[in-house]
């Protein structure tokens, strides 16, 4: 039987395993318990005291550990049953919190249909909601992931979905925890790999026999054209790819998926997410009166100094 989580004992092991303070989007990325999971555990432990929330003047939230959980186990964080979306969470913030449907294709080798209810998913628990580019494609953004109290994001990404021995397995995918990817699968995922780096090299043509070619290195058998051709077709028809036939070859254009990763880096481009908690406390629920009151006087100083400008 599956053991049940504990969102409050897993926050604040992760806030002590994160050195004592830790944003929101910090603590999704560690425990990948949903967003609502996380707020709720960090009310229950500020009521007991076991932490604390401060406020900058710049607007960014730091939840820290209060005086009253000194006593806890610094454990590391066992986010048993959701290593998929700890894996995604890695992949939106190393992304600056902007994703395309593409590129979660790209990290879970899904099909673009269940991509698009993934992403749906993930949006909902996560905090993202969907954006248009100015090309006109919908990419995702994660806002709420995109501070943290640790100076800087990861640059390492999760490995993509075709350099992995075996897919990611959904929480609901019983099928593959019993009996693993099928064949046709496991040679869509590989050939998915020479879709995405030869559209993201230039115009993204690739013929059927290059691709045969293509899995006969990468799994040192060669499949049969029939069975390559079926997985060319699937992503073809996920990426509205055209599909030519000249000198007896066919050929797939997936000029369209690079569109979808342009579409998501000229997003994250305008919005530049990522960023340090930081600044001055206006706010620390740790304070005492004495302390609040003085935080007062100093947040009053500091607006007197601003400089006053000219009506018009």
């Amino acid at each position: 039987m599956k053991a049940r989580r504990d969102p409050v004992g897993e926050v604040q092991r992760a806030l002590y395993a994160l050195g004592g303070e830790a944003t929101v989007g910090d603590l999704l990325a560690v425990t990948a318990l949903s967003q609502a999971r996380v707020g709720r555990a960090l009310e229950r432990l500020i009521a007991g005291g076991r932490a604390h929330v401060r406020v900058s003047a710049s607007g960014d939230i730091v939840y820290h550990l209060g005086r009253g959980a000194d006593a806890a186990p610094v454990s590391a964080v066992s986010a048993t049953g959701v290593p998929f979306d700890r894996k995604t969470v890695q992949l939106i913030r190393a992304r600056e919190g902007v994703l395309s449907i593409a590129e979660l294709v790209e990290h879970t080798g899904l099909r673009a249909a269940q991509a698009r209810r993934e992403m749906e998913r993930l949006a909902e628990a996560y905090g993202g909601a969907a954006q248009p580019s100015l090309d006109g494609h919908l990419v995702w953004v994660f806002e709420d992931l995109m501070a943290t109290a640790h100076g800087g994001f990861p640059d390492r990404e999760p490995r993509p979905a075709w350099v992995r021995a075996r897919p990611p397995v959904l929480a609901r995918d019983w099928f593959l925890r019993l009996f693993g990817p099928s064949r046709q699968d496991t040679l869509r995922r590989h050939a998915l790999g020479l879709v995405v780096q030869t559209a993201l090299a230039g115009k993204g043509v690739v013929s059927l026999q290059r691709a045969i070619d293509y899995l006969a290195a990468r799994e040192g058998r060669r499949p049969a054209r029939r069975v390559v051709e079926a997985a060319l077709r699937d992503l073809a028809f996920d990426f509205d790819a055209p599909v030519t036939t000249l000198g007896g070859d066919l050929f797939f254009g997936f000029r369209n998926l690079k569109r979808q990763f342009l579409a998501s880096d000229l997003v994250r481009r305008r919005l530049r997410l990522g960023h340090t908690a930081g600044g001055a406390t206006v706010f620390d629920s740790a304070d005492t009166p004495e302390r609040a009151a003085a935080r007062e006087l100093e947040a009053f100083d500091r607006e007197l100094k601003k400089p006053v400008t000219a009506p018009g």
